[in-house]
């Protein structure tokens, strides 16, 4: 027993033993990966060497960051405690002055210096490694100071200050004449020589940008990255130990990009890299030195055609292509001019004989394609086809041969049209809005334009008579044109393109799609509107239970009280048919859009799909026409148009055919030729009561025809309801309580504008006339 026992405690020792192992592997082994980077002779060499320091300059935040307690951290911290890492090694950092760093390499009394570059002048002192490092200088302003339009050459005559010890920049500004280079001790002293005025510009690494915004300094910011100006960064190493520039060079290529590129993210954050990455990866020197010596780029967009680019109340350039360009002078170094207040013609005319540069959203035909170099295509949009929301669903644009058509001037469309459609007649006019308004005024059947734009100016204009009648095969496909003498121009806008990640691509789209179409409805401010209701109904019984009681004492009392609760009871009234149209307003805005644009979407989905997922797709796009058409039935129900845009008349025809088709009942309706303008109250009045009659016909009469006819009497309007259903029991129409609380209703309404209800008898059926007088404007209460 116990000669097993010890067996089987010698082999748990032996696993502990060999656990242990492996978990001290790492730690224990000079590089990361078990293996030795080095030689023996290399090991020797450092055995000899066994405190190497390397010099870094100390305001070069964030690569070097300084602590409360003085300690030292940062990107050159981090990359040479990784080399250490990688080779077994203990190198060390010393932060200080860089003048006086460079001062000590010389004399040798430091190995060398991190984060350096390769400089001609300092060959005589140093051997270099591979680069590792890149560092991109940038031009700092004063706030509201503007930026010269040919770049550095545009401080001629003026001060411009950077960091005493960089020979680089030294160089830079001493290969532009006139400019007088005044170096500084610090990033500190840099900013406040460019805030007091001492300097009339600065130009540094992102290392004073850091500085500023750890130090909550306000009055300057770096305008523009200087393009040309990357440097790859080395480790300068004593001229006379060639075996260390070995030793580092190996530990360089150990580090890996995803090491490298952590390095980044914790050191310098999100700012930095968006503003460096593609300088740091894509352009080639050949691109940099085109945007050198072109800082500046001039571009044109159409001022109304939002939300994809437009011009808005304080003069600003907005919109989706505006939020692209501003990313693109982040990643480019660029300063965008734009210009303004132009129509798209306009804009195209101006591309073509060269005062701009660019147009950011232009779709790209053949016969662009020999003027113009274009980018790939970065947004799309798809085209639908708009006309007057009575008009019955046209589907495509064959039900447009012969009419008259509304087409913005110059756009892609317009050339796609003439040659795919030319039965059509077209009518060019300046713009989306031009558009729509010829629509509604009966210049134009149809207007044929982007879904998204088009239905932006819809709900911005309140032109809910518009709607979306139809499907077009065409997708407007966006790119950026640039003039044909700027091919590099081209090449450099599309490697910005590629570098926005797609998720912000994303986030741009749906922040302007949600900013121009999300309005949500106010469901706490609709719950509110219904309890002031309640309370106001639940007031009206405890006045009239306690009046009831003081009839002899208080008689003119319970009259006053009576009248104030009728006036508020007309001002829900009112309230309730503002709410409709807000709500009806909401249904077109924004989920009736979006399900236009879903249908497109599933149409096109449908042409690229097998014959299975077509059926599905089939099946969905009908769905989504019976939700579009039971949405705008809703929509009308809330709030028919017609009452605010047409008049009376014209919402009662309406009423008549919805009812129709809607409960099965044959209604029709006669009204005069002319009838006197109505004051907005009265008419909504009128029509609050005309609908509850023409339901109740509808749902509990067993009618199977009935009439709706409005007339004038003298200083009075009337419309009566008849229908040859089951009427009204004679017993009862003693009561005042007849028909139950809708009639009641209807009789309070009436009364508060000086109005009254009446029913017939043995007439076959019901027949009910509301009665009110003609009132000037005014009169009655406003809503």
């Amino acid at each position: 027993m116990f000669k097993n026992s010890g067996g089987w405690v010698t082999n748990l020792y032996a696993i502990l033993l060999l656990w242990t192992g492996f978990l001290f592997a790492g730690p224990l082994a000079a590089g990361e990966s078990g293996s030795d980077l080095l030689t023996p002779a290399e090991r020797a060499w450092l055995a000899e060497h066994p405190d190497i320091v390397l010099g870094v300059g100390e305001e070069w935040a964030p690569a070097v960051v300084k602590d409360a307690n003085g300690r030292f951290a940062g990107f050159a911290f981090d990359h040479v405690e990784l080399l250490n890492a990688k080779l077994g090694t203990h190198f060390r950092l010393q932060a200080g002055p860089w003048h006086t760093l460079v001062e000590a390499a010389e004399t040798r009394r430091i190995a060398g210096l991190t984060l350096t570059m390769p400089l001609e002048a300092r060959k005589a002192h140093f051997l270099f490694t591979q680069p590792f490092h890149a560092v991109q200088y940038f031009i700092y302003l004063r706030t509201g100071q503007p930026l010269p339009n040919n770049g550095i050459s545009g401080f001629r005559g003026q001060r411009v200050g950077y960091l005493k010890g960089i020979l680089y920049l030294r160089n830079l500004l001493a290969a532009h004449p006139g400019i007088e280079a005044t170096p500084l001790d610090s990033n500190e002293a840099l900013a406040y020589a460019l805030l007091r005025g001492e300097v009339d510009a600065v130009i540094d690494s992102y290392a004073l940008e850091y500085w500023r915004a750890s130090n909550g300094v306000l009055g300057f910011s770096p305008l523009q990255m200087v393009p040309g100006t990357q440097s790859n960064l080395v480790i300068s190493v004593r001229k006379d130990w060639p075996e260390l520039v070995t030793i580092l060079n190996k530990g360089l290529a150990a580090i890996t990009a995803a090491e490298q590129a952590e390095l980044y993210r914790r050191s310098f954050g999100q700012d930095y890299l968006s503003r460096t990455a593609l300088v740091r990866t894509t352009l080639t020197a050949e691109q940099q030195a085109w945007l050198a010596e072109h800082p500046v780029v001039r571009v044109g967009i159409d001022a109304h055609w939002a939300p994809v680019e437009f011009v808005d109340e304080t003069g600003q350039p907005q919109g989706i292509s505006v939020a692209y360009l501003q990313r693109l002078e982040k990643l480019l170094g660029l300063r965008i001019e734009f210009a303004q207040g132009l129509t798209w013609a306009e804009a195209k005319q101006r591309l073509a004989d060269g005062s701009i540069d660019v147009l950011p959203t232009i779709a790209m035909t053949p016969d662009r394609q020999h003027s113009l170099h274009f980018t790939e295509p970065y947004l799309s949009f798809p085209v639908a086809i708009f006309s007057a929301a009575d008009v019955a669903y046209l589907g495509d644009l064959r039900a447009l041969e012969g009419k008259t058509v509304a087409i913005v001037q110059g756009e892609a469309l317009q050339d796609w049209l003439h040659q795919d459609w030319p039965q059509l007649t077209l009518l060019p006019v300046a713009n989306t809005r031009e558009a729509l308004r010829k629509v509604a005024e009966g210049a134009a059947f149809a207007f044929v334009g982007n879904l998204v734009t088009t239905s932006y100016y819809i709900g911005q204009s309140g032109l809910m008579q518009i709607r979306v009648v139809g499907e077009t095969p065409y997708v407007y496909p966006l790119s950026m044109g640039v003039r044909q003498d700027l091919p590099m121009l081209a090449g450099i806008l599309q490697k910005g393109l590629d570098a926005i990640p797609r998720s912000e691509q994303d986030a741009i789209y749906h922040d302007w799609i949600s900013i121009r179409y999300q309005h949500g409805i106010d469901y706490g401010l609709l719950w509110r509107i219904m309890g002031l209701a309640a309370l106001i109904l639940l007031i009206i019984g405890y006045w009239n239970r306690r009046l009831a009681y003081e009839v002899q004492q208080r008689t003119a009392d319970l009259y006053q009280a009576n009248n104030r609760l009728r006036q508020l009871a007309m001002e829900i009234s009112l309230i309730e048919e503002r709410e409709r149209q807000r709500l009806a307003g909401e249904l077109h805005d924004s989920p009736m859009q979006k399900l236009a644009l879903a249908q497109f979407q599933i149409v096109a989905g449908v042409r690229h799909r097998d014959a299975e997922a077509a059926e599905h797709l089939d099946t969905g796009l009908e769905l989504l026409r019976e939700a579009l058409q039971e949405l705008r039935t809703l929509q009308f129900e809330l709030s028919p148009p017609l009452l605010y845009q047409e008049g009376l008349s014209a919402a009662l025809d309406w009423l008549a055919t919805n009812a129709t088709r809607r409960f099965g009942v044959a209604l029709t309706f006669a009204g005069p030729d002319v009838l006197p303008a109505l004051e907005r109250n009265l008419a909504i009045v009128l029509f609050q009561c005309v609908r509850e009659l023409v339901y109740n016909v509808a749902k509990h009469a067993g009618a199977t025809a009935g009439r709706i006819e409005l007339t004038q009497h003298g200083q009075a309007v009337r419309v009566t309801v008849q229908d040859n259903g089951q009427g009204f029991p004679a017993a009862g129409m003693a009561s005042s309580s007849v028909g139950g609380y809708g009639l009641f209703s209807i009789r309070e309404r009436l009364a508060l504008l000086g109005g009254e209800l009446t029913i017939a008898l043995d007439t076959g059926g019901s027949h009910v006339s509301i009665q009110a007088p003609l009132a000037p404007v005014g009169q009655h209460p406003q809503g």
